[in-house]
């Protein structure tokens, strides 16, 4: 910059010096006072400037030697809340559900008086991804004492009283290899049923281990559940024993694709080990099963059964036809059989459905400790139709209507009337 200023103030002076004779003396000199305070001016910038970039260097310097000395403790402080950063990762690994339902039913039983009740189910469940294999969930449900198995319903009584809470389902779902599950805890059924089959409680969640494959359009699956422990064998509590009554069961699949529809096939089998003589009974009822004199089972349940859901189309609406088998090996009233139909699917907002079943469940065909409970009242040696209509008018909200219309004590005693109504307001969310 210097020699720049240099060069332009000596053509300045060759300026004024072809002008020589036009100027005073006194203007030069004032031209050359002009050019020396300049100069000055300009070797005081260039000074600063030197030290400026001695400065920088310095600076450069010591921030490198603090860098090094930071980033051992850098490292660490990135490495340490990894954890934590994995754990904040919980909600896209954690899927939460709910639901809500409120329910006026009418029963008339023939002899009896009709009972209205008002009732009350809330479910709420998580479900969370363990890692790449497993899967756990576990849920709670409202019931009542002492916490049913085929049921969440409370009744709306009690001077506004508190409701009950129990744990509805609590398990593990392990990928083993391919399509290959093993499932432990208390879970919900691992089985096919087709339709609206009313061979087990909708609301009914095992308890034991479960192996489920699948290969294509091959299924299959295996259970071992424990039902009752030290299970008694007469109604006094002195005649509890140390033998557990179990329940061992396979069914094996197939679904077929018939040019757009579907027709799922299966086959299954369960054995209700040590349970002729013996008590397994939920709050000390036997649900309509026969017995012994002593209050036990009258036989096992070994029972065989097959089943068939065909699913299509009809002007453009959902159409399900399907039927359900089932025969104990181990009884004299041993067979139980349903089919139903089933149009439309109340999901979307503005879709209805409507569906007609028949049912028969002879007294010993099926244990009745699972079956539903609300056919029939919830035992066996029941016989009768089933119709059920639903429409969505919002999306999550349905409201569903079912009537039963059955007979009881087919097979054992006098017969009578049993017809029951319910009216459902439900939300999931």
């Amino acid at each position: 910059m210097k020699n720049q200023l240099l060069a332009a103030a000596v053509a300045a002076a060759l300026s004024l010096a072809s002008t020589a004779d036009a100027a005073s003396t006194d203007e030069l000199a004032q031209i050359r006072s002009q050019l020396q305070t300049l100069m000055q001016r300009v070797d005081k910038l260039e000074a600063e400037n030197a030290t400026l970039k001695d400065e920088n260097g310095q600076l450069k310097i010591l921030t490198e030697q603090v860098s090094k000395q930071l980033t051992p403790q850098s490292t660490r402080g990135v490495d340490s809340p990894a954890p934590a950063v994995k754990a904040a990762d919980w909600p896209s690994r954690v899927v939460l559900k709910g639901d809500a339902r409120y329910r006026h039913q009418q029963t008339d039983v023939e002899g009896a008086a009709t009972e209205e009740e008002h009732l009350l189910r809330a479910r709420m469940s998580a479900e969370a991804k363990v890692n790449d294999r497993i899967v756990a969930g576990i849920g709670i449900t409202t019931s009542s004492a002492p916490g049913s198995p085929r049921g969440g319903n409370v009744q709306l009584d009690g001077e506004f009283s508190r409701k009950s809470l129990y744990l509805d389902f609590a398990y593990f779902d392990w990928t083993i290899a391919g399509d290959a599950h093993l499932i432990g805890g208390k879970m919900k059924m691992p089985f096919a049923r087709p339709g609206q089959s009313l061979f087990w409680d909708n609301d009914i969640n095992p308890e034991g281990l479960a192996l489920t494959y699948s290969a294509g359009s091959l299924f299959g699956s295996a259970w071992n559940y424990w039902i009752d422990e030290d299970v008694q064998t007469g109604t006094a509590a002195s005649t509890a024993t140390t033998t557990d009554t179990k329940m061992y069961g396979l069914q094996l699949g197939n679904r077929f694709d018939l040019h757009g529809n579907t027709l799922v096939v299966a086959a299954s089998y369960y054995d209700l080990a040590a349970a002729e003589g013996r008590r397994p009974f939920y709050n000390g009822g036997a649900n309509g099963n026969s017995l012994t004199s002593t209050g036990g089972l009258a036989y096992d349940y070994q029972v065989v059964g097959l089943m068939a859901e065909y699913n299509t189309s009809l002007g453009g609406l959902p159409l399900q036809v399907w039927g359900d088998f089932a025969k104990n090996l181990d009884a004299e009233y041993d067979t139980a059989f349903t089919m139903g139909t089933l149009v439309g699917k109340a999901s979307n907002p503005g879709t209805w459905e409507t569906g007609l079943a028949y049912q028969l469940v002879e007294k010993d065909a099926l244990f009745a400790q699972h079956i539903d409970s609300d056919f029939g009242g919830g035992v066996p040696d029941a016989e009768g139709w089933v119709l059920r209509t639903g429409y969505a008018p919002l999306k999550n909200w349905a409201l569903n209507a079912t009537y039963f219309k059955t007979v009881n004590n087919k097979d054992v005693g006098s017969e009578y009337d049993f017809d029951r109504f319910m009216l459902d307001f439900n939300t999931k969310f």
